[in-house]
């Protein structure tokens, strides 16, 4: 009995030298958790294991036996078990660690990234809305310099069609000048108002070719300048509003006279590409770049008299007809002004 005590207390040491070991063990790979549990199954099993080992071989070297392998198993069950627990443990508070530290690099980054977009998108607003003050301010004072220039070819064009008549009456000129003088003045009025009256929508099909002829046989009369007439086919035919674009044409072809210099005017009527088209030519010195430009400019004009309306407007009475109005200078010289309506 006194040697089973012993060996039951020699079985407890081991197991308590097992469990140390263990404990040393899985303190360094698992923590405390693991190491209690590696304890206690290591001596419940080696107790167990000893005891058994003992009474069957009865002799010490069962004991030894029994404690050897309690020992071993100790140690095996304790390093596995702390492991394991300590691997869980450490893992979960490496996530807990990972999370604070990247909330606040997170944090960080967020303040630096949001104060830089917010800087850059302030710059870019305080950017555009100064860009958009100077275009106010431009476009300001480019409506400033059109309305003075506008008020100065006005004043202008009166001056020179309306005043000048009336004011070179003489005291004794006879009735018939006055008449003459008068209806000067009037009609002068008359070209103004009908810059600015509106233009009629109606639109009916229309053989341009006598529509064109007519055109230039009032003007050449009126104006004494020739206008040397080409077909592209017996007869053009577009859906137009006939008075509108009699008044158009005569109005480019006057033009045409005054910049060619009373040069003969080339007038074409074709049908080109599906489209009824009508060319007038002069043969003065072409467009400027800067005519070019601005030729549709209301109250633009390169003569010093000229009200600067007659393109505005030709184009406003093309365009309402559903038709375009191009300007070209022509290779061998002059300039030529296309009028393009849909076919029929």
């Amino acid at each position: 009995m006194e040697s089973l005590l012993i060996a039951a207390v020699s079985a407890v040491v081991a197991a308590v030298v097992g469990f140390l070991v263990g404990r040393g063990q899985g303190v360094t790979s698992g923590r405390t958790l693991g190491l209690a549990e590696g304890r206690d199954e290591g001596r419940r099993a080696g107790l167990s294991e000893g005891r058994e080992e003992g009474r069957l071989a009865g002799n010490e070297e069962g004991f030894e036996a029994g404690k050897a392998e309690g020992l071993e198993a100790g140690r095996s069950e304790g390093r596995r078990s702390g492991f394991d627990k300590g691997r869980a443990e450490g893992l979960e508070e490496g996530r807990r660690q990972g999370l604070e530290e990247g909330r606040k690099a997170g944090l960080e980054e967020g303040r630096k990234t949001g104060l830089e977009e917010g800087q850059r998108r302030g710059h870019e607003a305080g950017l555009k809305e100064g860009r958009a003050e100077i275009a106010d301010s431009v476009r300001g004072v480019e409506r400033e310099a059109a309305m003075r220039e506008a008020i100065s070819r006005v004043s202008a064009y009166l001056t020179n069609t309306v005043r000048s008549p009336l004011e070179g009456v003489e005291a004794d000129a006879d009735a018939d000048e006055l008449r003459e003088r008068i209806g000067r003045a009037l009609g002068a009025l008359q070209d103004l108002d009908y810059f600015i009256e509106d233009i009629q929508e109606h639109r009916e099909g229309t053989d341009l070719v006598k529509l064109a002829q007519g055109v230039a046989r009032e003007f050449a009369a009126d104006q004494e300048i020739a206008v040397r007439i080409s077909l592209g086919a017996a007869t053009v035919h577009a859906d137009v509003n006939p008075p509108a674009l009699m008044d158009a044409l005569y109005l480019l072809l006057h033009n045409a006279g005054r910049f060619g210099q009373g040069a003969t005017i080339d007038l074409t009527i074709l049908t080109e590409n599906g489209s009824s088209v009508i060319r007038i030519r002069d043969r003065g010195q072409g467009f400027s770049e800067e005519a070019f430009r601005r030729a549709f400019d209301p109250f633009y004009s390169t003569s010093a008299d000229g009200l600067g309306l007659g393109l505005p407007h030709a184009r406003k009475v093309i365009e309402g007809m559903g038709g375009t109005i191009e300007l070209r200078n022509v290779p061998d010289g002059g300039a030529e002004v296309e009028l393009s309506f849909p076919g029929r």
